[in-house]
């Protein structure tokens, strides 16, 4: 099967035009296991495409033997990107997506999408507010993180779980951030989905990976128990405190589980403030 846009069909067309997408040359951004992410140019417009060879036996049973679901084809990309743009998630727009053989092993497939305007990774960008002002940092960091809580909310509500679920997989664009204003709009698309599950619901550990994961990755973004706060309101609700303590086992193994994360990453010991920290 091959579906593509128009502008799509206007670059890759005929018979082979399947072969033309997996032969395709751009600046590549990643190659590893099968799979090549590379950016190419069409009638003055940016375009990623993830082109899947196959990534053989051997991958596929070292994937089962260590307890983790192989990624053999593109369709996790556009199945989780079709999911999110039901629900409401800022997302990328796919333009074409292709899937041949029934070997899981030796299938081919590919997804293609707009580039996004949004370049800059969210984690990076944390990090690196301190250009504005303490009040327009504070307001901004709180609007980040409260979009990211109602993102995972959503995710997570529809039954769908990310397995790479870090800020640097939310980008933001880049502007002069000094003139930005509360209320604003503030658009934080997710990508790097093609290892998304999607269930009638998420499994507690596959919540706990999520979470915790995006826990280890906020660490070093200048975090206080407030932007803490902030995020189990988005995630949690206005009952946010009952619901904390209701579930409070979920919360305490999503701070081990960030914990952990951080010290085999770093190499040391995390501090992570407030409501978290007294999970430890």
């Amino acid at each position: 099967m091959i579906e593509l846009s128009a502008e799509m069909r206007d670059r890759f067309s005929g018979v082979d035009a399947f072969d033309q997408v997996m032969a395709l040359d751009g600046d590549v951004y990643r190659a590893k296991e099968g799979r090549r992410t590379l950016l190419f140019k069409h009638a003055g417009c940016e375009y990623f495409a993830k082109i899947h060879h196959g990534i053989g036996w051997g991958e596929i049973w070292k994937n089962l033997s260590s307890f983790r679901l192989p990624v053999t084809d593109a369709s996790n990309e556009w199945r989780a990107v079709s999911l999110l743009e039901k629900e409401g998630v800022a997302t990328v727009k796919i333009v074409g997506k292709g899937m041949r053989g029934s070997n899981p092993a030796q299938r081919e497939s590919f997804v293609i999408m707009e580039a996004l305007e949004e370049r800059i990774e969210v984690e990076d960008f944390l990090k690196n507010m301190s250009h504005l002002t303490v009040g327009k940092r504070l307001a901004l960091k709180r609007a980040i993180l409260r979009q990211v809580a109602d993102v995972a909310q959503r995710m997570h509500g529809a039954g769908m779980n990310h397995r790479d679920f870090y800020l640097c997989h939310f980008h933001i664009q880049e502007r002069d951030w000094a003139e930005w204003q509360p209320g604003e709009v503030l658009r934080l698309p997710l990508l790097d989905l093609h290892r998304a599950q999607i269930r009638g619901s998420v499994p507690r550990r596959w919540l706990v990976k999520d979470l915790g994961a995006l826990l280890f990755s906020a660490i070093d973004c200048g975090i206080t128990d407030r932007d803490m706060v902030a995020f189990l309101k988005g995630y949690l609700g206005p009952e946010w405190k009952a619901e904390f303590r209701k579930d409070r086992e979920l919360w305490a193994e999503v701070a081990k589980r960030g914990l952990s994360f951080y010290q085999k990453h770093r190499g040391e010991k995390a501090v992570i403030p407030g409501v978290f920290g007294q999970l430890r």
